[in-house]
């Protein structure tokens, strides 16, 4: 039996789907924010562009992926506000390469008049206060995943050790079952 890893974890629990969604929508959010305020509310210009859903769903793509290979869905990364900033910059400091790179080979997709610098700026600053929320949220008994494991021997010891010291915030061990009724109270 293997135990679950950190990136199996984030298709296996709702908590972690959770971080993945609102992340979206944040994304989407300081797109749709930096086009406002960079046109002053005036969106007309922008709205009469072609290409108008692409222009507002790649960045979100792309930011997404680059938010998944700089480990931002680690949970045990979340922990430390610093890594977390470091991760953060760099991964849309990537994310605006590969759009830059998009953008010049195909320019009819540029968001354009400064609204991407706009964007990743709220962008930073909403992702960076949602992670940061999340992990304080995760402490919030009511939103744990309970978990019963089966057994009290050597792998029972490994699940629990690695949901205790690896950033597994979002489960809480409520205990261990085994066929010997001796083993009834004794710690594990």
């Amino acid at each position: 039996m293997k135990v679950i890893g950190i990136h199996s974890y984030l298709f296996r629990s709702p908590t972690s789907l959770i971080l993945v969604f609102v992340d979206s929508l944040l994304i989407l959010s300081g797109v749709l924010m930096g086009v406002y305020i960079r046109l002053w509310g005036s969106t007309a210009y922008f709205l009469q562009g072609k290409y108008i859903n692409l222009k507002i769903v790649l960045p979100v793509l792309v930011i997404q992926v680059a938010f998944y290979y700089f480990d931002l869905y680690d949970l045990r990364k979340l922990r430390e506000k610093k890594t977390l900033v470091i991760l953060l910059l760099g991964s849309l400091g990537v994310s605006s390469l590969l759009l830059a790179l998009v953008y010049y080979l195909i320019p009819s997709l540029v968001i354009g008049r400064g609204i991407f610098a706009i964007s990743l700026s709220l962008i930073l600053l909403f992702t960076f206060v949602w992670r940061l929320l999340y992990v304080w949220l995760l402490k919030i008994r009511a939103f744990k995943e309970r978990v019963l494991i089966i057994g009290t021997g050597e792998l029972a010891k490994k699940i629990k050790n690695e949901i205790l010291e690896n950033g597994y915030d979002g489960f809480e061990i409520v205990g261990f079952i085994d066929e010997n009724r001796d083993k009834i109270g004794r710690s594990v």
